[in-house]
């Protein structure tokens, strides 16, 4: 283990979750921007650096969450809707990148935009207030050791 890790990697995730939710933050405010027809050029801008943060890192923490925390966790706890919800986050993110090079983003984007503002904040609260806590319970020191061991550097 390299010193700066937690020895808890579900921390790693809680904090990859802040991150997520001030771009959240961003695309929202953005989202707002388009629907009043304010600074649209910026908000188009802001919501691209969104969507490549989301098709990226975003993505990266699900396949992460799945690869090393879902499998240790096996049937002992209800991964199947997070892993669903992934999914759908996953095609919202495709849908956005295509209404971002489509012929009428301002028209497009918001209703796409809130609907993954919606998804990933409820996502995220129930992970980090139901299913992380059950996960710390259920597998204990040796079984966060486990799910650290599945994860990149």
């Amino acid at each position: 283990m390299h010193p700066h890790e937690s020895p808890d990697p579900l921390r790693r995730f809680e904090l990859e979750h802040q991150e997520a939710l001030t771009a959240l933050d961003k695309l929202e405010a953005a989202t707002h921007a388009l629907e009043k027809g304010a600074n649209t050029p910026l908000a188009l801008q802001t919501v691209g650096e969104v969507y490549r943060f989301l098709s990226t890192t975003v993505r990266q923490h699900n396949e992460n969450e799945e690869r090393a925390l879902f499998a240790c966790l096996g049937e002992d706890a209800p991964t199947s809707v997070f892993e669903l919800e992934h999914e759908e986050l996953r095609a919202l993110e495709r849908r956005l990148g295509r209404a971002l090079d489509g012929p009428d983003p301002v028209r497009q984007v918001p209703e796409i935009a809130r609907a993954i503002v919606d998804l990933l904040r409820a996502h995220i609260a129930r992970e980090d207030d139901v299913l992380f806590p059950m996960a710390r319970a259920l597998l204990g020191p040796a079984g966060l050791r486990q799910v650290a061991r599945f994860l990149p550097d």
